[in-house]
């Protein structure tokens, strides 16, 4: 297999994570092409993803986009089912919080994180209040809900980590970021679930080194 990947991108980080819980990191041959200089846009990654965004993963005559779906081929290649589980119930639980994150959840998060953290890190100005009020009442309306979901599990699923986790959580190192303007401290349980997450060693391992890698 071969991925194409970028260490600062938190779509990224959640695929290569999922490499690292199943024992697969050393079985791929990682690609990162300098995103700055334009090397995703090379016919090399055209020919695996004609978006030629990241991540990307070749496996044979497969050609994987976008991180999710991405994360559940590997998931069952590896037959990992406690961490990604395909009892028809349980694997539909885990499409649903990886589409509401995609949709909801994550998107509101992003839209802040890129004013807050990520804009002045690529010369985009200062941060434009007017759109991280917009997406800090969608966040909120979503957090909500997660932070529900956490009153009574470790986990997005329940007790123990699974691949819904490292979707819903794909954020986590730039919410945790004080200038980030994140409200953790008003959704205890997402706060303390993005910390567990951190102590995971899989995850730890593709943590950025910095804030701007963060952010990128």
């Amino acid at each position: 297999m071969k991925l194409y990947t970028s260490k600062f991108s938190p779509n990224c980080r959640r695929v290569e994570a999922v490499l690292h819980h199943l024992g697969l990191y050393e079985e791929v041959d990682i690609r990162r092409p300098n995103m700055m200089e334009g090397e995703h846009r090379s016919d090399e990654v055209r020919a695996a993803n004609p978006n030629m965004k990241v991540p990307t993963l070749v496996a044979g005559d497969m050609n994987l986009w976008e991180a999710n779906p991405t994360m559940i081929y590997l998931c069952d290649r590896a037959g990992a089912e406690d961490f990604c589980p395909s009892d028809l119930k349980t694997r539909f639980e885990i499409l649903r919080w990886m589409s509401w994150e995609v949709q909801h959840y994550n998107r509101a998060l992003a839209g802040i994180l890129w004013e807050t953290v990520a804009k002045g890190l690529f010369g985009g100005g200062e941060p434009d209040q007017d759109k991280i009020d917009t997406e800090m009442e969608n966040y909120r309306r979503f957090a909500a809900v997660l932070n529900d979901r956490l009153a009574e599990h470790d986990f997005v699923l329940g007790d123990r980590v699974t691949v819904a986790d490292f979707a819903v959580g794909a954020y986590s190192a730039l919410a945790l970021l004080p200038q980030s303007r994140i409200p953790l401290e008003d959704y205890p349980n997402i706060k303390a679930w993005y910390l567990r997450l951190e102590s995971l060693p899989s995850w730890a391992k593709t943590a950025p080194d910095s804030m701007a890698e963060a952010a990128e």
